[in-house]
């Protein structure tokens, strides 16, 4: 079902707009690529453990929605899609079989998912690090966006039409 729309919601031509200012301010992905290699090594603290059976990239299955900003889909959209296609079933197109080919970009949602961490534990450290990249948006004048990974990524790659009801 198509989402409904309102007066906050981006039309696609505007995500890709705002996708596309991210991407072009070399010294804001640089500083992004910073900030996912400071949350790596506080997540890697938090002893966290990734089972590697990749169901937490098939979002209709695990139950959960992963959401990302408009800089963290600005990293991603250069990396290689397995298959864009399944943004449609409300899976990771960066999937292929139990892997992730966008692991280095990946967003900061999937850097914290754990099959095991103590409760609380990675919810923290997201909570530091999204502040931060918000923050970040803020300082280079980046527009701010917080959506849903899979309809984000299907309207930055025309994946499906987005229509409102």
């Amino acid at each position: 079902m198509p989402p409904e729309c309102d007066a906050q919601s981006p039309q696609p031509s505007d995500l890709g707009r705002e996708v596309a200012a991210c991407s072009t301010d070399h010294a804001f992905m640089r500083k992004l690529r910073g900030l996912y290699r400071r949350a790596d090594r506080d997540i890697a603290r938090a002893r966290a453990v990734c089972m590697g059976g990749g169901t937490c990239c098939r979002f209709d299955l695990a139950g959960h929605r992963l959401f990302a900003t408009t800089g963290e889909l600005a990293m991603l959209a250069g990396a290689e899609a397995s298959d864009m296609s399944r943004c449609a079933r409300g899976r990771c197109p960066y999937q292929r079989s139990a892997r992730c080919t966008a692991r280095h970009v990946r967003p900061l949602g999937c850097r914290m998912f754990f099959c095991r961490a103590a409760p609380g534990t990675t919810s923290a450290v997201y909570e530091t690090y999204h502040a931060e990249l918000r923050r970040l948006h803020g300082a280079h004048g980046l527009p701010y966006r917080y959506v849903e990974l899979t309809a984000g990524l299907a309207q930055l790659f025309g994946v499906f039409p987005l229509t409102c009801r």
